[in-house]
């Protein structure tokens, strides 16, 4: 298939170096190479659940969906006479306090850093960012993004010479399955009941109330209809009601913590409680039953991500349980004006 040739104003002068847009689903190979090429340097940890690091059937799928819906300009591919030495792309979304996100994405392989490919193609994508905003919202508020974490030292390095700030911290975190779990003490009135399928609308409505404000002046969440997601979500097979933990005080839901087990591991799915009946125990008596519940099943490795800027400091009530941070995930931001 065809590319089209990409002209970068500032990139540097290294012979055999040019930059093209994707040829669609041949290119997987070579994109996926340049993550595993990164593996040992960036110390990826291919356990973890957060880890920008696509399979190779992701990228295929990925490249197919970006050809069919014309996307392909927002690809951007960097080659070294034939070999593909980076890669960088594009995707936006609306959050909830009325700022567009243009994410934009690169990945270099540990050989070819430090010779002006990956600041030339954060340009790119600083301008083709400018001009998707200006065509798709204009005259509507917008910022750039971008990620990195605890292992990454070169790319955040990079994104803080380049103007970037950490918006906020994706957490994930492991359990010691060692740890003694204190019985759990629920406060006065609370009852913890079988969850039915008539119950869903209000534990739905009572997740969603929980995450607001979540970030000061609800930054950072996305802008969906939340009722019609969960609506879905929860009717997924990995989710079996029976782990799931409702607190209810008399006919109103509380609070809930929902345990998944998939793929031979626990993780905890939702810690949340609605704001009425925070800072009474309850988080914790919740998470003490439902990690007791799932010890009691066999399993071995339970873990969760959480992130550290919440304003409810749900990282201490963990971290008192016996979870422990394995990696930080950097989530960067920076204004477009």
């Amino acid at each position: 298939m065809s590319t089209i040739q990409v002209i970068i104003p500032d990139a540097l002068n290294i012979e055999g170096l040019s930059f093209r847009s994707i040829k669609g689903e041949e290119d997987a190979v070579a994109l996926y190479a340049v993550h595993t090429g990164r593996i040992a340097h960036d110390k990826v940890d291919l356990s973890l659940h957060h880890e920008d690091m696509p399979s190779l059937d992701r990228l295929r799928s990925y490249l197919s969906q970006a050809m069919a819906a014309k996307e392909q300009e927002q690809w951007l591919v960097a080659q070294i006479h034939e070999l593909v030495v980076g890669y960088s792309q594009i995707e936006s979304w609306h959050e909830e306090d009325g700022v567009w996100v243009y994410f934009i994405g690169g990945w270099v392989l540990p050989e070819w850093r430090g010779k002006g490919i990956g600041s030339a193609m954060l340009h790119w994508g600083e301008a083709m960012a400018r001009q998707l905003a200006t065509l798709q919202h204009p005259n509507e508020k917008f910022e750039f993004a971008a990620n990195a974490n605890s292992t990454e030292q070169d790319a955040t390095a990079f994104l803080l010479n380049e103007g970037y700030y950490v918006g906020f911290t994706s957490l994930e975190m492991r359990f010691d399955i060692s740890t003694t779990l204190p019985t759990p003490s629920f406060p006065a009135d609370i009852e913890v009941r079988p969850a039915l399928p008539e119950h869903y609308p209000q534990i739905i409505s009572s997740i969603i109330e929980c995450y607001q404000n979540a970030f000061s002046e609800n930054r950072f969440r996305g802008d969906f209809d939340r009722v019609a997601y969960y609506t879905v979500e929860l009717q997924k097979p990995k989710y079996d009601p029976r782990l799931w933990h409702i607190a209810w005080d008399g006919d109103e839901v509380a609070g809930q913590v929902f345990m998944v087990i998939e793929d031979g591991q626990a993780y905890v799915n939702q810690v949340s409680i609605r704001p009425a009946w925070r800072r009474k125990g309850l988080a914790r008596a919740l998470l003490i039953r439902a990690l007791q519940d799932v010890l009691e099943r066999g399993e071995k490795l339970i873990w969760l991500d959480t992130f550290g800027e919440y304003q409810t400091r749900a990282m201490d009530l963990y971290k008192n349980l016996g979870f422990h941070v394995v990696k930080e995930f950097q989530r960067y931001r920076k204004s477009a004006t």
